[in-house]
């Protein structure tokens, strides 16, 4: 049985943790063309929601995501699919692996009403597809939409085995489509070049200089039909060159 007070103390969470890292769909790659529209389910009437399309993936996502760094309740998130958002971000290092598991949990039965991605820091392939397997057990699910090679901030940090695994992933119906997750500007063109990337998870926010030429690089790579998804949008300063963990 709930608390007293339990569902407005949920529908607080939602927000402040679904704000916490929000995901910005990229649109259609056209230019003047405007995003697709997603048939929302009844479900999902009347929630103001937006759609948008991840690139060339077709990924019908809402462009407010839900980041679950630190989620530690899976009733929020359950609350959170309830409210409509059905783009759910999650990583195998997040909260030990516990972020996968509370995920797993809200999304039994509800598989199907969600785009889900998560991330592996592996270094090497036979260590990121043990930790894909992980995932998959975690989340309940034998395939995720999107998986990426997580925190690449140099071009030696894509590293051609990884790529690979990300290859046979995709042969064996685990993964849907490819994604490097950075945290700096010079790595979207570099990844647009190697043209092995689907989605790529980038910081981009306000505070960001024009001569960083993040929003060159977006555009360029929204042009070439890589989907774009936003984190860190609520100001934190990366300088170009910034290395995070």
């Amino acid at each position: 049985m709930d608390r007293p007070n339990s569902s407005s103390r949920r529908g607080f969470l939602v927000s402040g943790l679904a704000l916490a890292k929000v995901a910005s769909a990229a649109r259609t790659s056209e230019q003047g063309q405007k995003p697709a529209a997603a048939a929302p389910e009844p479900a999902r009437q009347g929630t103001g929601l937006r759609y948008g399309v991840l690139g060339k993936t077709g990924l019908k996502v809402t462009r407010l995501g839900f980041g679950c760094l630190a989620v530690a309740d899976s009733s929020v998130l359950s609350r959170a699919m309830d409210m409509g958002i059905n783009f759910f971000d999650t990583a195998r290092s997040y909260m030990r692996g516990n972020s996968e598991r509370m995920l797993g949990a809200a999304l039994k039965g509800r598989r199907k009403d969600v785009v889900l991605e998560t991330k592996s820091t592996a270094p090497t392939r036979q260590a990121v597809l043990q930790d894909l397997e992980a995932s998959l057990k975690e989340l309940g699910t034998d395939y995720v939409d999107i998986w990426y090679l997580h925190s690449k901030n140099t071009p030696a940090d894509v590293k051609d085995e990884l790529l690979e695994a990300q290859r046979i992933a995709k042969q064996q119906g685990k993964i849907r489509f490819a994604g490097v997750s950075t945290h700096v500007q010079r790595m979207i063109p570099y990844l647009q070049k190697l043209g092995q990337t689907d989605v790529i998870l980038t910081s981009y926010n306000f505070s960001m200089p024009p001569q960083m030429g993040m929003e060159k690089a977006i555009a360029a790579a929204r042009q070439a039909g890589i989907g774009i998804v936003a984190m860190k949008n609520h100001g934190r300063r990366l300088q170009p060159g910034a290395k995070l963990g």
